[in-house]
């Protein structure tokens, strides 16, 4: 119960009738439908097609095969997860707990495993097969796990000479190397450590930029077949392509709601064929790119054929590729995976 009180000067204080509290379960359940209906909307947008750009509101051609949803009881239960990675087992980021699971294949959880000290915000998972990857946003580390769930190493994040903050890691990506890609969203930058954690480069010039110079909150990171790198940056609407050694190569996407424009993307994919994959909180969708930047469509309805029919999704985040299966955590407590077509 939450009690108001008042007092005039030179006056007793005086408490007024208690404010009953409104129930957990309430709150969540108008944050769910509010969810849903900003899902809809958004839906709606984005099959309005982008005027003198060439895009289409083609829905991609993906088919739903399953769709995981949180275990009830508190010790199965996931909150806030952010991000999912595969590679000989299935591990989805459990941010609201700190932990990471190992998720069977309906969905219950096989395993927890959680880092000494504990994650704090964790905010992106990333596999080379076997060893996990996780940025720990609120600690600025990368945290390394072995196949098993045992902890291997960790190391700090951040540390560019000039950079005001302390980093923020929210993305990452793993190369075939065994080198690791990391966003840090706090000083505007994409940094590329070793497998010991030495730093290698960074791009990005330590503030908010747009173009060549730099990124305004660089996050969710994945790398092509050449070992080129895919950032994506939140509020300039946008992923940047990035060579191995971190020069700029092009960029796709705008800010907007309508297709093939970012409201506001989270992650990136890339599958074998070159394609990119973005998924956007926002417009509560998957974007798919071709190889180049060319628009190719969305997922984000429950049956793709019909342009009328529901929003799949209510706010898309972590993504991940294995094999021609497409894996979306969904923030509100799922994890969705799509099968996704041959080359179009």
């Amino acid at each position: 119960m939450i009690h108001a009180t008042t007092a005039a000067p030179g006056h007793a204080r005086r408490t007024t009738a208690a404010v009953p509290r409104p129930p957990i379960g309430l709150l969540t359940a108008i944050a769910t439908a509010c969810a849903v209906i900003l899902a809809v909307l958004a839906v709606a947008a984005l099959r309005r097609d982008a005027p003198g750009r060439g895009a289409t509101a083609a829905a991609f051609p993906a088919r739903l095969t399953s769709h995981l949803t949180s275990p009830q009881g508190e010790a199965g239960s996931w909150r806030e997860p952010a991000d999912v990675a595969i590679g000989e087992r299935r591990w989805l980021l459990d941010t609201g707990n700190n932990r990471v699971l190992e998720l069977a294949a309906d969905g219950s959880v096989a395993q927890t495993i959680a880092a000494e000290p504990p994650l704090s915000r964790p905010m992106a998972l990333a596999t080379d097969g076997s060893s996990l990857y996780v940025a720990d946003s609120g600690a600025a580390r990368v945290v390394v796990f072995g196949a098993d769930g045992h902890q291997l190493r960790a190391f700090p994040v951040g540390g560019v000479w000039g950079d005001a903050l302390p980093a923020r890691p929210i993305g990452i990506a793993v190369a075939g190397n065994g080198d690791v890609l990391v966003s840090d969203a706090a000083n505007q930058r994409v940094l590329r450590y070793d497998a010991a954690g030495r730093l290698l480069w960074s791009a990005g010039n330590g503030r908010r930029a747009a173009g060549v110079a730099g990124f305004n909150t660089p996050a969710g990171l994945a790398l092509d077949a050449a070992g080129n790198v895919y950032a994506v940056d939140i509020l300039n609407g946008r992923v940047v392509k990035l060579a191995p050694d971190g020069t700029y190569v092009s960029e796709f996407g705008h800010l907007g709601d309508t297709a093939g424009a970012l409201a506001r993307p989270k992650d990136v994919a890339v599958d074998a064929a070159g394609n990119v994959y973005v998924s956007d909180g926002l417009l509560a969708a998957v974007q798919v790119f071709g190889p180049g930047g060319e628009y190719r469509g969305f997922i984000g309805l429950k049956a793709p054929a019909d342009r009328g029919s529901g929003a799949l999704f209510r706010s898309p985040a972590g993504l991940a590729i294995s094999g021609s299966a497409l894996y979306v955590v969904d923030r509100l407590s799922s994890v969705f995976v799509l099968e996704l077509p041959g080359e179009p």
